[in-house]
Protein backbone atom coordinates (compact mmCIF):
# COMPACT_ATOMS: atom_id res chain seq x y z
CA UNK A 1 0.00 0.00 0.00
CA UNK A 2 2.94 2.31 0.26
CA UNK A 3 4.62 2.29 -3.03
CA UNK A 4 4.61 4.69 -5.26
CA UNK A 5 5.04 4.35 -8.36
CA UNK A 6 6.53 7.13 -11.06
CA UNK A 7 3.76 9.22 -12.51
CA UNK A 8 3.25 11.80 -15.35
CA UNK A 9 0.95 14.42 -16.62
CA UNK A 10 -1.13 14.97 -19.63
CA UNK A 11 0.40 18.54 -20.63
CA UNK A 12 -1.76 20.17 -18.41
CA UNK A 13 -1.08 24.24 -17.43
CA UNK A 14 0.99 23.99 -14.43
CA UNK A 15 -0.38 26.10 -11.74
CA UNK A 16 -0.32 25.95 -7.86
CA UNK A 17 -2.77 23.89 -5.86
CA UNK A 18 -2.47 21.33 -8.32
CA UNK A 19 -1.14 17.71 -8.31
CA UNK A 20 0.14 15.46 -10.56
CA UNK A 21 -2.31 12.36 -11.82
CA UNK A 22 -1.20 8.06 -12.49
CA UNK A 23 -1.32 6.89 -15.62
CA UNK A 24 -3.67 4.30 -16.70
CA UNK A 25 -1.91 1.09 -16.18
CA UNK A 26 0.24 2.17 -13.36
CA UNK A 27 -0.37 0.97 -9.92
CA UNK A 28 -0.96 3.66 -7.64
CA UNK A 29 0.28 3.15 -3.90
CA UNK A 30 0.68 -0.75 -5.27
CA UNK A 31 -2.88 -0.97 -6.47
CA UNK A 32 -4.46 -1.57 -9.41
CA UNK A 33 -6.84 1.31 -10.82
CA UNK A 34 -9.21 -1.50 -10.75
CA UNK A 35 -8.33 -2.23 -7.56
CA UNK A 36 -8.86 1.05 -6.19
CA UNK A 37 -12.34 1.07 -8.14
CA UNK A 38 -13.65 -2.17 -6.61
CA UNK A 39 -12.28 -0.66 -3.04
CA UNK A 40 -14.33 3.05 -3.90
CA UNK A 41 -17.17 1.32 -4.49
CA UNK A 42 -17.41 -1.28 -1.78
CA UNK A 43 -17.29 1.96 0.38
CA UNK A 44 -19.48 4.09 -0.83
CA UNK A 45 -22.73 1.00 -1.33
CA UNK A 46 -22.23 0.40 1.90
CA UNK A 47 -23.21 3.92 3.39
CA UNK A 48 -26.88 4.35 3.57
CA UNK A 49 -28.76 6.44 1.05
CA UNK A 50 -29.83 9.12 3.48
CA UNK A 51 -25.95 9.29 5.37
CA UNK A 52 -24.25 9.21 1.31
CA UNK A 53 -21.69 11.50 0.59
CA UNK A 54 -23.57 11.16 -3.11
CA UNK A 55 -26.31 12.95 -2.00
CA UNK A 56 -24.31 15.29 0.41
CA UNK A 57 -25.19 19.10 -1.16
CA UNK A 58 -21.94 20.51 0.58
CA UNK A 59 -19.64 18.13 1.60
CA UNK A 60 -20.69 18.14 5.26
CA UNK A 61 -20.06 13.84 4.65
CA UNK A 62 -17.46 13.70 2.35
CA UNK A 63 -15.27 11.39 5.22
CA UNK A 64 -18.17 9.24 5.67
CA UNK A 65 -16.63 5.93 6.49
CA UNK A 66 -12.98 7.08 5.66
CA UNK A 67 -12.43 8.39 8.86
CA UNK A 68 -9.54 6.17 10.80
CA UNK A 69 -8.81 4.00 8.38
CA UNK A 70 -4.85 3.20 6.79
CA UNK A 71 -6.11 3.59 3.10
CA UNK A 72 -3.63 5.56 1.14
CA UNK A 73 -6.69 7.14 -0.74
CA UNK A 74 -9.24 9.04 0.13
CA UNK A 75 -12.47 8.95 -2.06
CA UNK A 76 -14.16 11.95 -3.50
CA UNK A 77 -18.09 11.08 -4.59
CA UNK A 78 -20.03 12.07 -7.84
CA UNK A 79 -23.78 12.76 -7.58
CA UNK A 80 -27.05 11.67 -8.84
CA UNK A 81 -26.85 14.53 -11.85
CA UNK A 82 -27.08 18.34 -11.55
CA UNK A 83 -24.85 20.72 -9.87
CA UNK A 84 -22.67 20.30 -6.56
CA UNK A 85 -20.68 22.71 -4.90
CA UNK A 86 -18.58 20.52 -2.13
CA UNK A 87 -16.00 22.26 1.00
CA UNK A 88 -13.86 18.73 2.37
CA UNK A 89 -11.22 18.44 4.58
CA UNK A 90 -8.37 15.43 3.87
CA UNK A 91 -5.20 14.26 5.70
CA UNK A 92 -2.14 15.60 3.27
CA UNK A 93 -0.10 12.97 2.34
CA UNK A 94 -3.17 10.61 0.62
CA UNK A 95 -3.67 10.71 -2.62
CA UNK A 96 -7.70 11.07 -4.41
CA UNK A 97 -9.80 9.32 -6.08
CA UNK A 98 -12.01 11.45 -8.46
CA UNK A 99 -14.79 9.54 -10.23
CA UNK A 100 -15.71 11.63 -13.67
CA UNK A 101 -17.98 9.65 -15.11
CA UNK A 102 -19.09 6.34 -13.46
CA UNK A 103 -21.56 3.62 -13.02
CA UNK A 104 -22.12 0.11 -11.46
CA UNK A 105 -25.11 -2.21 -11.68
CA UNK A 106 -25.48 -5.38 -8.99
CA UNK A 107 -27.93 -8.44 -8.68
CA UNK A 108 -29.12 -6.23 -5.48
CA UNK A 109 -30.88 -3.37 -7.86
CA UNK A 110 -31.67 -5.68 -11.03
CA UNK A 111 -32.64 -9.00 -8.91
CA UNK A 112 -32.02 -12.04 -10.51
CA UNK A 113 -29.36 -10.57 -13.11
CA UNK A 114 -26.55 -12.64 -14.54
CA UNK A 115 -23.08 -11.21 -14.19
CA UNK A 116 -23.06 -10.90 -18.32
CA UNK A 117 -26.38 -8.87 -17.76
CA UNK A 118 -24.06 -6.74 -15.51
CA UNK A 119 -21.00 -6.27 -17.69
CA UNK A 120 -23.28 -5.16 -20.82
CA UNK A 121 -25.28 -2.91 -18.81
CA UNK A 122 -22.04 -1.19 -17.30
CA UNK A 123 -20.50 -1.10 -20.80
CA UNK A 124 -23.72 0.10 -22.38
CA UNK A 125 -24.23 3.21 -20.23
CA UNK A 126 -20.46 4.13 -20.18
CA UNK A 127 -20.27 3.11 -24.18
CA UNK A 128 -22.19 6.70 -24.67
CA UNK A 129 -20.19 9.17 -22.30
CA UNK A 130 -19.95 12.41 -24.63
CA UNK A 131 -18.00 14.57 -22.69
CA UNK A 132 -15.51 14.24 -19.64
CA UNK A 133 -13.49 17.77 -18.17
CA UNK A 134 -11.64 17.71 -15.34
CA UNK A 135 -9.55 20.45 -13.12
CA UNK A 136 -7.36 20.55 -10.52
CA UNK A 137 -5.86 23.56 -9.15
CA UNK A 138 -4.98 25.04 -12.67
CA UNK A 139 -4.30 21.85 -14.33
CA UNK A 140 -6.96 20.54 -16.86
CA UNK A 141 -7.69 17.42 -18.82
CA UNK A 142 -10.09 17.52 -21.48
CA UNK A 143 -12.45 14.62 -23.09
CA UNK A 144 -9.26 12.88 -25.29
CA UNK A 145 -7.26 13.00 -22.15
CA UNK A 146 -9.72 11.24 -19.94
CA UNK A 147 -10.91 8.81 -22.50
CA UNK A 148 -7.56 6.39 -21.58
CA UNK A 149 -8.90 6.48 -18.05
CA UNK A 150 -12.09 4.26 -18.54
CA UNK A 151 -11.71 1.09 -16.57
CA UNK A 152 -14.19 -1.64 -16.66
CA UNK A 153 -14.14 -4.08 -13.64
CA UNK A 154 -14.75 -7.51 -13.39
CA UNK A 155 -17.39 -8.84 -10.77
CA UNK A 156 -16.80 -8.44 -7.34
CA UNK A 157 -18.49 -8.98 -4.22
CA UNK A 158 -20.10 -5.82 -2.01
CA UNK A 159 -22.51 -5.70 1.12
CA UNK A 160 -25.37 -3.41 0.50
CA UNK A 161 -27.11 -1.85 3.96
CA UNK A 162 -30.69 -1.47 4.74
CA UNK A 163 -32.10 1.83 2.59
CA UNK A 164 -29.31 1.72 0.46
CA UNK A 165 -28.52 3.67 -2.81
CA UNK A 166 -30.04 3.31 -5.42
CA UNK A 167 -33.48 2.10 -4.05
CA UNK A 168 -31.93 -0.69 -2.63
CA UNK A 169 -34.22 -1.41 0.40
CA UNK A 170 -32.92 -4.68 1.89
CA UNK A 171 -29.70 -5.00 1.81
CA UNK A 172 -27.51 -7.74 1.53
CA UNK A 173 -24.34 -8.94 -0.21
CA UNK A 174 -24.66 -8.05 -4.20
CA UNK A 175 -22.68 -9.28 -7.30
CA UNK A 176 -21.21 -5.89 -8.83
CA UNK A 177 -19.76 -4.62 -11.84
CA UNK A 178 -18.16 -1.42 -12.36
CA UNK A 179 -17.35 1.42 -15.11
CA UNK A 180 -16.31 4.33 -15.59
CA UNK A 181 -13.46 7.16 -16.02
CA UNK A 182 -11.75 7.85 -12.35
CA UNK A 183 -8.36 9.43 -11.70
CA UNK A 184 -5.91 8.67 -8.70
CA UNK A 185 -3.22 11.42 -7.59
CA UNK A 186 -0.48 11.28 -6.35
CA UNK A 187 0.10 12.46 -1.99
CA UNK A 188 -1.67 15.68 -1.39
CA UNK A 189 0.77 18.49 0.65
CA UNK A 190 -0.80 20.34 2.84
CA UNK A 191 -2.93 23.18 1.13
CA UNK A 192 -5.86 23.85 -0.58
CA UNK A 193 -7.25 22.32 -4.06
CA UNK A 194 -10.27 23.61 -6.26
CA UNK A 195 -11.46 20.46 -8.40
CA UNK A 196 -14.06 20.89 -10.91
CA UNK A 197 -15.25 17.44 -12.62
CA UNK A 198 -17.73 16.88 -14.85
CA UNK A 199 -19.56 14.90 -17.63
CA UNK A 200 -22.29 13.78 -19.67
CA UNK A 201 -23.85 10.50 -21.68
CA UNK A 202 -26.88 10.08 -23.98
CA UNK A 203 -28.10 6.77 -23.86
CA UNK A 204 -30.87 5.82 -26.40
CA UNK A 205 -31.08 2.31 -25.86
CA UNK A 206 -34.56 1.28 -23.61
CA UNK A 207 -32.24 -0.92 -21.47
CA UNK A 208 -30.32 2.50 -20.08
CA UNK A 209 -30.53 2.98 -16.95
CA UNK A 210 -30.45 7.11 -17.40
CA UNK A 211 -31.34 8.28 -21.33
CA UNK A 212 -29.93 11.18 -20.89
CA UNK A 213 -27.12 11.97 -17.55
CA UNK A 214 -24.83 14.65 -17.10
CA UNK A 215 -23.08 15.65 -13.76
CA UNK A 216 -21.33 18.57 -12.88
CA UNK A 217 -18.83 18.79 -8.82
CA UNK A 218 -16.74 21.19 -7.73
CA UNK A 219 -14.69 19.84 -4.74
CA UNK A 220 -12.70 23.08 -2.47
CA UNK A 221 -10.38 20.05 -0.78
CA UNK A 222 -8.22 21.31 2.06
CA UNK A 223 -5.52 19.19 2.83
CA UNK A 224 -4.43 19.09 6.52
Amino acid sequence: MLVLLFSFTLSPVAGSDSVNIFPPGSKPYGLTYEEHIKNFWTWILSIPADENPTDDPTGEKCATGQLNTNSSVFYLSGNGGGFSDRTCKVLSGKGLLIPVMIVEWSDKEVPNASVEQLHESAKKDQDSVNSLYLKIGNKEYQYEDLLKYRTHTDVFDVVFPDNGMFGVIEGGPSKVVADGFYIITEPLAKGSYPIHFKSSLICLDPDCAEPNFATDVKYNVTAE
